[in-house]
């Protein structure tokens, strides 16, 4: 089968749905399949057409808005009439895929990260969400044979703000990164400068969505009630983008006089992301929304306790020693950190294992391909 997957990013870009569409595109290959890759350029080494681990991979020079790539019609054109099926995500791909897949009559797939609808407007101004709400449902309404949610989450919101009827599959992604091996001599309390204080760690881009301001105010929360943060320190791997988040963040930690308490460093490698979050005694993740929730996945997998927000796909993928709190309820959140640091013999569940092996995406995506071939 010859498959053509048109993507606003792909490898070495960092990112969830990145991460999946490279390793979809190796285990095609693997399997038999041509594949070949157009996205937006990444760096001067990543330009151009060049062979990624067996991928036909064509990177371009596109602009962006917003942060997201708009291609160009005559870079995708060929692969489109060269494949047998074709496959792209939201948001800037997916009108110019839906066009040239319906012009040479190709069965065509989208995956859809995430749906947020009415979510937009918990975390941006009303002008800018707004314009997100439009793009997303006008990305999403375009025509595909099949549209892949990545969890039953995104699904029950596709099918809530953008169609009941549509053929939507639910295929998780596969992720197994906190179950490997540590190999990286990364030590966490030389990094943030820490002794023998209980570490809370979160991790990730500073983005509104991400939930770091409920966080902040939970801390504070903290702070006002007079539990006792001496010998707790709470530390935060931040992204450097998206820019104006980080930087707002940062300044509310020093008005509310929380750099005591708190430890702010840049984002690590994969090898040493691993062993940073087996260390930590507690991850918190506290997103507002999540389409599959790679972060509290990869804490539960290395071990590490952790506490969540029930919002989004979160629940969904949490397991071990484990605490969800009310998505953007900071009073609940600073409960549930205060538990722990009190010593709570409640402060966590136990939860049952959940597993989400590479065999079962690639199976399932490779399922859905065939089936489109056959009936399109």
């Amino acid at each position: 089968m010859k498959i053509a997957m048109i993507l606003p990013h792909f490898y070495p870009y960092v990112g969830g749905g990145e991460t999946m569409f490279y390793e979809l595109a190796k285990g095609m290959v693997a399997r038999g399949h041509e594949v070949h890759v157009v996205a937006e350029k990444v760096d001067d080494e990543h330009n151009g057409p060049m062979n990624v681990d067996g991928i036909d991979v064509w990177y371009c020079k596109w602009k962006s808005a917003f942060g997201h790539p708009l291609p160009k019609k005559k870079d995708i054109e060929p692969q489109i009439e060269w494949c047998d099926v074709v496959h792209t995500s939201i948001f800037t791909t997916a009108p110019v895929v839906s066009k040239l897949a319906g012009k040479y009559k190709k069965p065509s797939l989208l995956t859809v990260y995430e749906v947020r609808g009415r979510k937009w407007y918990w975390s941006d101004v009303f002008h800018r969400a707004l314009i997100y709400d439009l793009v997303e449902q006008y990305s999403c309404r375009r025509k595909f044979d099949v549209y892949h949610a990545i969890s039953d989450a995104t699904k029950n919101d596709f099918q809530k703000y953008i169609c009941k009827k549509k053929d939507v599959r639910r295929v998780y992604l596969a992720n197994e990164m906190g179950k490997d091996p540590v190999s990286s001599s990364f030590k966490i309390r030389e990094y943030f400068k820490v002794k023998d204080e209980f570490i809370f760690l979160y991790y990730g881009r500073p983005g509104r969505t991400k939930g770091i301001y409920v966080y902040e105010k939970a801390i504070c929360i903290l702070k006002q009630r007079g539990v006792d943060l001496s010998n707790v320190r709470f530390c935060f791997l931040l992204g450097k983008e998206p820019v104006k988040p980080r930087r707002e963040f940062l300044e509310r930690m020093r008005n509310d006089h929380l750099r005591g308490q708190v430890r702010v460093r840049p984002s690590l490698s994969r090898e040493d992301l691993g062993a940073c979050i087996k260390q930590a005694d507690c991850v918190v993740v506290p997103s507002l929304t999540e389409g599959f929730g790679f972060s509290a996945l990869e804490t539960c997998q290395s071990g590490t306790a952790l506490i969540y927000s029930d919002g989004g796909s979160l629940p969904e993928v949490a397991y071990g020693r484990c605490r969800s709190f009310k998505n953007r309820d900071a009073n609940d959140l600073a409960d549930k950190l205060q538990a722990v640091i009190e010593g709570d013999p409640d402060a966590f569940e136990i939860v049952p294992e959940k597993t989400f092996p590479m065999e079962d995406m690639l199976g399932g995506i490779e399922e859905i391909y065939n089936e489109m071939v056959k009936t399109c």
